[in-house]
């Protein structure tokens, strides 16, 4: 058996362990305690010692798109969200196969690096597929879908099929589906898509009310969207505004009926939280994306005071400075006062909960896949785990997806 040990070890949001370890058989966990209660299992143990870090289950993010991580730096932070995709599309106007390949494979080890263990990526390149499929990494990698013509939707259905079915699911891959946002996606599309979903099994999840502009553009029809589609040529000539909010506008599409993952979710009103909340979705939060754009004033406190399960997210390096997770929940700690436990919640057992693998991992639990990490705890004596996890100094020294170590830093 494999044991790795450390001065504590957090099963979930609830359980501290203090000289805490975990025996791994495999790819699953196989005991949880006292290093001297698990060290005692067996004779025949290799032991990983942390030394002063915390075990934590792997981070989850579950919202992110990795083709875009070398656009790092390249992206100036703006509150007008359309000039940042004139920017993002200028940047990736020469880009080749390689050049996509590069950008995936780095942002695999970034994310590695940081102590995530699953993602739910954005794809809307074959090359985000094959590299993410060889990865070691736990994933959901959910097929972008994007036009706003109604006359499309039978088109773009049959070449998603097609493309999906090109993958197949393994114990550390799976595919799900991604209608992009009200802006960029027909109630049509939107409709076919979750119908699609609820056929073959595939997770849903979709961008929504990120910006003002959006709910403009949906409720008015007016602002800064419709000349960037005309500019894209992807404004059907007879488009009318729905005339509803975000979410009221996902309710009438039937996508919300197949609880999918609610990406950013900005700016919502109290009713709109009520309907997430009743249609057991889910939001994923990307608080430094948030940031970058100006946003202000984010609901995250009002959602997991309502009971909404919420996890984090990066987002990409074309609006954030890492891919880690653990610098999400450092943020949130400083600018939004969310308590520790619901940080290590929302980066773990919630996000196992976004993405279905409640029963697999988010915590560190006897039968459960072993994906972990540990974080190196700054220098000091103080006795609040928690504190130390969140301190500007604390980084993670290891990482293990399935049982297999594919991150360890040196570290005395």
């Amino acid at each position: 058996m494999v044991i790795v040990k450390g001065k504590y070890l957090i099963q979930d949001p609830e359980k501290c362990i203090e000289n805490g370890a975990v025996a791994i058989k495999g790819t699953k966990m196989h005991r949880v305690g006292t290093f001297d209660e698990v060290k005692a299992l067996s004779d025949d143990n290799t032991i990983v010692d942390l030394g002063n870090a915390v075990i934590l289950p792997g981070f989850i993010n579950i919202h992110t798109h990795l083709d875009l991580t070398n656009l790092h730096n390249r992206m100036k932070p703006t509150n007008n969200f359309t000039h940042w995709v004139f920017q993002l599309l200028g940047a990736r106007m020469r880009w080749k196969e390689a050049d996509y390949t590069a950008s995936v494979d780095k942002g695999i080890r970034c994310s590695l690096e940081a102590g995530t263990t699953t993602v739910a990526d954005i794809a809307n390149t074959e090359y985000s597929f094959s590299v993410l499929k060889k990865s070691p990494l736990r994933k959901v990698v959910y097929k972008e879908v994007i036009d706003l013509n109604p006359e499309h939707v039978k088109d773009v259905v049959l070449k998603t099929q097609s493309e999906l079915s090109a993958y197949e699911s393994d114990g550390l891959f799976h595919t799900g589906l991604s209608p992009h946002a009200p802006y960029s996606v027909s109630k049509e599309l939107y409709h076919a898509a979750s119908q699609l979903a609820f056929q073959t099994g595939l997770p849903l999840c979709t961008h929504i009310a990120e910006t003002q502009d959006e709910i403009e553009f949906l409720t008015k029809g007016t602002g800064n969207f419709p000349a960037f589609l005309r500019q894209l040529r992807a404004m059907p000539p007879d488009w009318q505004p729905p005339g509803l909010t975000p979410i009221h506008y996902l309710k009438g599409t039937g996508i919300l009926e197949h609880r999918p993952i609610l990406i950013h979710c900005n700016y919502i009103t109290d009713e709109e939280i009520s309907l997430i909340k009743s249609s057991a979705s889910s939001v994923a939060f990307c608080p430094r994306s948030h940031r970058f754009f100006g946003h202000t004033n984010h609901p995250v406190q009002k959602l997991l005071d309502t009971g909404i399960n919420v996890g984090l997210g990066t987002d990409s390096l074309a609006s954030n400075d890492t891919l880690s997770i653990l610098d999400e929940m450092k943020f949130l700690s400083l600018h939004h006062a969310v308590r520790p436990k619901d940080l290590i919640a929302m980066a773990t057992v919630s996000g196992a909960r976004a993405l279905g693998m409640e029963t697999q991992t988010g915590q560190i639990k006897e039968g459960f896949e072993a994906d972990l990490c540990g974080i190196r705890l700054p220098d000091g004596n103080s006795v609040d785990v928690y504190g130390q996890l969140l301190d500007v100094a604390s980084k993670n020294i290891f990482t293990m997806v399935a049982g297999v170590v594919c991150y360890k830093a040196s570290f005395p």
